[in-house]
């Protein structure tokens, strides 16, 4: 080989072996594999997360058939639930009403002990179905999420309208007042306001009757009137008592040991097969949003 030819050979081989050692140059870095590209593309996007702006309330309502021979069985659930969240003296007037309220200290042992007396019914096929047709029972079914907002006022039935005349007494002071009012409903007036805390809120509950027939009223809004029609309501604020927890805090109102007046009225009542029940009514804060939740 002549020495041209030798230099020609050597300046060939310095030059393929740049081209396999320079960076970057490698047709694997130059253009990616396709295979790659089709898995990139097939990755499941990240499920975006709801943010929740308004303030939730869940409400559910739990039927327990009453057992005459253990007149006792719903007051073993009060053993898990603090009643001096309520002051001293409403706590007297509801209970002379029938009526217990409090706040769940161990919300799961709770939970366990309702079930476990609602399972009379729960594990009753024929009692399952009615439940789902809403007709199985007077009183109101299943749970609930409220959106709700601060200041406004918001009605939760606890049962549906009993038909005809009914004598409904309210024990008060100095003495018990009795009126008779047909097709009444029982329900709670409830009213949310800000709490002392930014995390906490304050519910307001007032027990009212609504009965009669329905009549229509003008009501000034915040553009123009409007026809409201509503029935004519009887206002027990006597017996208002207000809720004040955080997110996740369970309440609990039910009957008092003796079934009688108001408690009975709402709380009270019989199924299909004339058995006598009792409506326990749980109230959970689901969601306060934050102030980054609002923006």
């Amino acid at each position: 080989m002549s020495p041209t030819q030798n230099r020609l050979s050597v300046c060939f081989a310095t030059a393929c072996l740049l081209w396999t050692t320079v960076p970057g140059c490698a047709s694997w870095a130059v253009w990616p594999d396709a295979s790659d590209d089709r898995a990139e593309r097939s990755r499941p996007a990240a499920a975006l997360k709801r943010v929740k702006r308004t303030i939730e309330l869940e409400s559910r309502f739990v039927q327990i058939r009453y057992d005459p021979a253990d007149p006792d069985q719903l007051q073993s659930i009060w053993q898990w639930v603090d009643e001096t969240v309520i002051a001293q003296p409403t706590r007297t007037v509801l209970q002379h009403n029938g009526l217990r309220v409090g706040r769940a200290v161990q919300s799961e042992r709770l939970l366990a002990k309702l079930e476990s007396l609602s399972r009379v019914r729960s594990d009753d096929v024929v009692d399952q179905f009615l439940s789902s047709a809403a007709v199985s029972s007077p009183q109101t079914e299943g749970s609930k999420i409220i959106p709700m907002r601060l200041g406004k006022r918001y009605e939760l039935p606890v049962r549906l309208p009993l038909h005809g005349d009914h004598v409904v007494m309210v024990h008060s002071h100095p003495q018990p007042i009795g009126k008779t009012l047909r097709d009444p409903q029982f329900l709670f007036a409830v009213t949310l306001e800000a709490g002392t805390m930014p995390a906490a809120i304050r519910l307001r509950l007032r027990p009212e009757i609504q009965y009669g027939d329905m009549h229509q009223n003008w009501v000034k809004g915040d553009a123009a009137l409007r026809i409201d029609v509503r029935r004519q309501c009887w206002s027990l604020g006597d017996m208002e008592f207000e809720l004040a927890g955080g997110e996740g805090d369970l309440f609990v109102i039910s009957e008092t040991e003796s079934r009688r007046g108001l408690g009975k009225s709402m709380l009270g009542g019989e199924d299909v097969d004339l058995m006598e029940e009792q409506t326990v009514l749980l109230l959970r804060i689901e969601n306060i949003p934050g102030p980054a939740d609002k923006l």
